[in-house]
């Protein structure tokens, strides 16, 4: 008999390990056990176009319906694992039903955290496709809604219900949203997003009791305080699904604990996603993000330790949101910092905050600046000790900080050819495009991403087929173009979408490439 890999939560993370198995010829089993009745999906377009209904679920899935099975991989919807041999990696479901395994990844996810106070059914959360079929159908024009919590999952709630045209108040118990992860100032900023666009923003603001009546729901505040609402919808973190793990004794605390490697406390067990706290290389502490970057990037490295190729989950923690008409994004992890520098305009919300220790950067927070994230994250993995003038200066670029001298001498050495190769236009000199990098280029007016990867050279369309972002200003890695403002991975060779949201497939160009030049045939 065979190999088969057992992974449990029919999620992102499963999902990305799942495709990753397969692209490392694993020729086994796969089976993914999720206790939803639908096949998985991604969850962060949950609060955002698919609650505006501009997104329906074909849109949104992980992979698409048919995936499954030309790669071979079984799915075990409406089931629960109840536990795992840690000896045999026997995996045991609520029916009864026993899955052999040679290995196994738990990718479980969390679970909202509940309000306290609330009366029975009083307060929506947003977690899965259910939550959001109700919430799609019942906020309409003029409804009140009201969003307890003004993270990233509140304030993009708050953001869609708005755009649908309901009245909205945000209640916040801090003094401004977001204030432990960006600071006050920044906090502040965000605060006056929601203001500008017609938000009741209530700081400062911790609930009491939440209860029914015949003129809707009411929120009654510490400070005795009564709002009324049609719906309320409580975003305050979530809790991991630890409950297999402890019911099959491997080690738990806040969440499942992993190391570099995603290897739990049982051999042959692995975590991946929301519900591991991982031990993280480059931050040097243990982290357990919740985000669908994270596990993505988690899910794959997951897949190839369990293949046998020791591999760390290296990759920085990186979220976005997008509220309104802008693009947040946060990189990094900083739980307290010495300076704060801002490049760009504020009043214009269109800047990055880096946040530095030891004149090193930590974290980076951008409105509208997915490009300089890319940068950013550059910076923390690579501890560049960066110079001040140099991140504030909107006229210098922020390459500076890693430029070298051999660098600048290959962008001079060569001048453009002035003759063409047949049907491939030149496209820009090999010097500019380096290993792992990508150039934004124009040719016979088509906007191209030109990348390099192992030694090769390949250009695709400049935009994302999910919201139209720029490949260009995106990171190349294993044979990928990652955007940068959603994490759509696309092949370079193909141009398929490794990894979501992205579903459908960016044009790609032949290339050529001679005498020090890259040339494109875009006919």
């Amino acid at each position: 008999m065979g190999r088969q890999f057992v992974l449990i939560g029919a999620g992102q993370a499963s999902v990305s390990a799942a495709r990753m198995l397969r692209r490392l010829e694993f020729d086994g089993d796969i089976v993914i056990v999720g206790d939803e009745k639908v096949s998985p999906y991604q969850r962060p377009p949950l609060s955002k176009e698919y609650l505006q209904s501009e997104a329906d679920f074909d849109d949104i899935l992980s992979a698409p319906e048919d995936w499954y099975k030309h790669h071979d991989v079984k799915l075990v919807l409406n089931r629960r694992v109840s536990h795992v041999d840690v000896e045999t990696l026997e995996v045991t479901l609520d029916d009864g039903t026993k899955l052999p395994s040679d290995g196994v990844l738990i990718a479980t996810g969390g679970s909202p955290k509940k309000l306290e106070g609330a009366e029975e059914g009083s307060v929506r959360y947003l977690r899965t496709l259910e939550d959001a079929d109700r919430l799609r159908a019942d906020i309409k024009p003029g409804s009140r809604v009201i969003v307890i919590g003004g993270g990233f999952i509140g304030s993009e709630v708050a953001a869609s219900a708005k755009s649908i045209g309901a009245e909205v108040t945000i209640l916040e118990a801090s003094a401004v949203p977001l204030e432990k992860i960006v600071g006050a100032e920044i906090g502040g900023i965000c605060a006056a997003l929601h203001e500008e666009n017609g938000v009741t923003l209530r700081n400062n603001t911790r609930i009491d009791k939440v209860v029914r009546t015949g003129q809707g729901i009411e929120v009654t505040t510490a400070d005795g305080e009564t709002i009324v609402g049609d719906i309320v919808v409580a975003g305050i973190g979530i809790a991991p699904n630890d409950q297999i793990a402890r019911a099959s004794e491997i080690t738990v605390g806040n969440g499942i604990r992993v190391d570099e490697f995603c290897r739990t406390s049982a051999e042959g067990v692995y975590a991946a996603g929301d519900v591991a706290n991982a031990m993280h290389p480059v931050l040097g502490r243990r982290v357990r993000v919740e985000h669908f970057d994270n596990a993505t990037r988690q899910g794959g490295v997951a897949a190839k330790n369990m293949m046998g190729i020791r591999t760390e989950h290296d990759a920085l923690p990186w979220f976005w949101s997008d509220q309104y008409d802008h693009n947040l994004q946060y990189a990094g992890h900083a739980a307290t910092w010495q300076d704060v520098v801002i490049r760009g305009s504020v009043e214009e919300r269109d800047f990055i905050v880096f946040y530095l220790n030891d004149n090193k950067v930590d974290a980076a927070f951008a409105i509208n600046r997915g490009g300089e994230i890319m940068l950013a994250k550059s910076l923390i993995t690579d501890r560049v000790a960066v110079d001040r003038d140099v991140l504030m200066d909107e006229d210098r670029s922020l390459e500076e900080l890693f430029a070298t001298a051999e660098e600048a001498e290959d962008d001079d050495t060569l001048v453009e050819p002035s003759t063409d190769e047949g049907d491939f236009q030149f496209a820009v000199r090999s010097g500019r495009v380096r290993e792992g990098t990508v150039r934004r280029v124009v040719v016979n007016e088509i906007e191209l991403a030109v990348a390099r990867y192992k030694g090769k050279a390949y250009a695709m369309h400049n935009l994302c087929t999910h919201l139209a972002c720029h490949l260009a200003s995106g990171k190349v890695e294993e044979g990928g173009l990652t955007c940068l403002c959603h994490g759509s991975v696309f092949e370079l060779e193909t141009g398929v979408p490794i990894n979501p949201p992205a579903t459908r497939p960016v044009k790609t160009y032949p290339v050529r490439e001679k005498d020090g030049y890259i040339y494109v045939s875009v006919k």
